[in-house]
């Protein structure tokens, strides 16, 4: 194998690793997608449905929408029904590791935003689309997360053979070193070892 074949293998490997096989797991993702632009449509908190806060309508403002509230619904829009959409579309590495970064804060600003609405209108209930979409957002999260770990068969394999062809280059090398310095001493006469010859020459010589 030479340093081409090498270099080919470390490409395929990096192609393989930018695609993610997603299994039984992208339909789980797609039904979060689903989940959460279901929940948009349904009320979260005061009677407001979740799309009046997610364009921050006058509506949402009377609902007494916390801060963590809104940034909930926009991380989670960009998370889950976005990201997440595209991550299922595409099944690149790039688009599935920003969806599990936004999604996982959004899931922050949702557990916040209950604690926020409890100290500020605690008579302001929240509603079914509220904890829809909570449940869209978590189960979100622990989904991509094994998936961004995880390698696929491809590049599995991909680097297994990088590995061996590495080991043979390596072990070429220090073939082609071992004959290097064989040649050199033939053809150096200040490394040839003669001292067998300059005793027998002297032994002649008494």
């Amino acid at each position: 194998m030479t340093q081409q074949d090498s270099q080919t293998l470390a490409r395929a490997e990096k192609s393989a690793a930018s695609q993610i096989t997603m299994g039984a797991k992208r339909w789980v993702l797609a039904a979060c997608a689903v989940v959460y632009l279901v929940a948009l449509v349904l009320p979260f908190a005061g009677g407001v449905a979740g799309w009046q806060v997610l364009g921050l309508t006058q509506a949402s403002r009377d609902a007494r929408t916390s801060v963590a509230e809104y940034l909930f619904v926009w991380f989670s829009f960009i998370g889950v029904g976005v990201l997440t959409s595209l991550a299922v579309a595409l099944r690149r590495f790039a688009v599935t590791l920003p969806a599990w970064m936004v999604t996982t804060v959004s899931a922050v600003f949702s557990i916040l935003g209950i604690w926020l609405r409890n100290q500020s209108a605690p008579e302001t209930s929240r509603d079914i689309g509220y904890y829809l979409a909570m449940l869209a957002v978590f189960v979100a999260v622990f989904t991509l997360f094994p998936l961004i770990l995880s390698r696929s068969e491809a590049q599995v394999k991909v680097a297994d053979e990088r590995a061996k062809v590495q080991q043979r280059d390596d072990v070429a090398l220090l073939q082609q070193s071992a004959t290097h310095q064989a040649n050199a001493r033939e053809e150096n006469p200040l490394l040839v070892d003669d001292r067998r010859a300059r005793a027998a020459e002297r032994h002649r010589n008494i």
